[in-house]
């Protein structure tokens, strides 16, 4: 969903304003050398917090020791440790401090919440039932999000066991106290992809909708449920119900904008996209702007809007890739090529970038580069090979590397599973180097029967067939307008 990408929110070491982290992090390290140093309770706090967004489990699991060892009645800390104890998958070990919590505070929403996650990782689905509902039961002076997030996992628990009617009555509850609840709404649909119970799906939102026209969010799930089953239309009717319902659905206006970015309506992509954005926290989209703009060729806007996702330049391979892409587009090949080997040198899976560095290779005619690299794919990433060999193909014919393209070509017919997608590959370049009504005739022929993959290979190795031919244009629209 698209608030995975929403980083609005506070700074994390705000949380604990009052406390000089850096200070803090000095008597910390004096730790080992000196038991007795003392920490108030918020440094503590401030240090577990600190360690735990660092995934420094270890350092956590010790401030958190010293904390109990300073403060043995703080129940806080016994929760805090528990929930260590889960990151390492040692759940017996956590149910025990949870019990020794809950034995000092029977009436504690928070120990039954833990408790029932806990039970449920255990594989107890019953125990986990009845900590859930005194959980919910406990909790009635407790924050908002708090509550919810009790219904949820709840739900889940439920949903897991295949007790899905169940799971959405008490999702259903939830709602009647947080009406238009997006978490509550999301595991609603949840409930039903998780057990692959779409047609219920569909149907349940509907008749959320029959009683609520205006439901945003049950516009959205139906939306979701509509994507995930294909049926790409009526997602796109869903999500544009839910956005003119709420101007603010910005997970309805990022999934419409993914949808006309898959059909290749890039100007409307970009448009949904930019209704995403809706405060400073909002970045992501900007890096799909920039991915649309380089689909109409706009490579200066593209930079532009990436410079607004500056901050997603270390997080994100994707920003680096669109920045090389930008260039590429450009024929500046040299400029492109520095992103590219960013990306590749991060992730040697990622082939998306390792095809940026052979086509800028290919660009610059530094052809033993790309043979280089071939040859140590074959001998040490097969796979990658296997799995992308049309594109590699294309940059190999591109590039007029014959002899490479015949060794790529002998490897991929060894694989029964190809046998139909190299005919087509070969039937097109058959096309490219002698372009006759004869193939011409075999091509249009593939595309009426398989048209995905046709048109794939077409892009790849004969463009001017869709720039310049307007017998192979005029079907192309006629098979993506039904």
């Amino acid at each position: 969903m698209f608030d995975d990408f929403d980083d609005s929110d506070a700074g994390s070491e705000d949380f604990f304003s009052q406390t000089d982290i850096d200070e803090t992090l000095k008597k910390f390290n004096q730790l080992n050398a000196d038991q007795s140093i003392f920490f108030s309770e918020e440094e503590i706090e401030a240090l577990s917090y600190h360690f735990f967004l660092n995934n420094q489990h270890k350092d956590q699991m010790k401030i958190i020791n010293h904390g109990l060892y300073l403060y043995p009645n703080k129940i806080d800390f016994l929760i805090e440790k528990a929930s260590i104890l889960c990151m390492s998958s040692l759940y017996d070990d956590a149910l025990n401090l949870i019990l020794i919590a809950k034995s000092t505070e029977p009436y504690n929403a928070v120990i039954h919440k833990m408790e029932g996650e806990i039970l449920a990782d255990l594989d107890r689905p019953a125990e986990a039932e009845e900590s859930f509902i005194l959980a919910l039961e406990f909790a009635e002076f407790e924050d908002d999000e708090f509550v919810v997030d009790i219904y949820n996992s709840y739900a889940q628990l439920l949903s897991q066991n295949e007790e899905v009617v169940k799971a959405n009555k008490i999702i259903e509850k939830g709602l009647k106290r947080f009406p238009e609840n997006e978490i509550l709404f999301n595991q609603l649909a949840l409930n039903f992809i998780s057990n692959s119970l779409f047609d219920q799906a569909t149907l349940y939102f509907k008749r959320i909708i029959d009683s609520n026209p205006y439901s945003y969010l049950a516009w959205y799930q139906l939306g979701r449920i509509y994507e995930i089953t294909d049926l790409k239309d009526l997602a796109l009717e869903a999500y544009e119900y839910s956005s003119l319902s709420n101007k603010d659905s910005k997970n309805a206006f990022f999934n419409l904008a993914g949808l006309y970015e898959s059909k290749g309506e890039y100007n409307k992509a970009i448009e949904n996209y930019q209704q995403c954005i809706k405060n400073n926290g909002d970045v992501y989209p900007y890096i799909c702007i920039a991915r649309c703009y380089l689909g109409i060729e706009e490579p200066i806007l593209a930079r532009n809007y990436l410079k607004k996702a500056q901050g997603l330049e270390d997080i994100i391979p994707e920003y680096n890739y669109l920045i090389g892409y930008s260039f590429l587009t450009e024929k500046q090949a040299r400029k492109a090529l520095p992103y590219f080997e960013k990306v590749y040198k991060e992730d040697k899976s990622d082939f998306a970038a390792l095809k940026g560095i052979l086509t800028c290779y290919s660009d610059l005619e530094k052809l033993i580069e790309i043979e280089h690299i071939y040859n140590g794919l074959k001998l040490e990433n097969k796979e990658i090979i296997h799995e992308n060999w049309k594109e590699l193909a294309s940059v190999l014919y591109i590039s007029e590397l014959d002899a490479l393209l015949e060794d790529l070509i002998f490897e991929i017919q060894t694989i029964s599973e190809y046998k139909d997608d190299l005919n087509c590959v070969l039937n097109v370049i058959k096309f490219d180097q002698n372009p006759s009504n004869k193939n011409k005739e075999v091509i249009m022929s593939r595309l009426i029967h398989n048209f995905e993959d046709t048109l794939e290979s077409v892009k790849l190795f004969c463009h001017t067939l869709i720039d310049e031919d307007e017998e192979f244009k005029n079907m192309i629209q006629i098979y993506q307008s039904t």
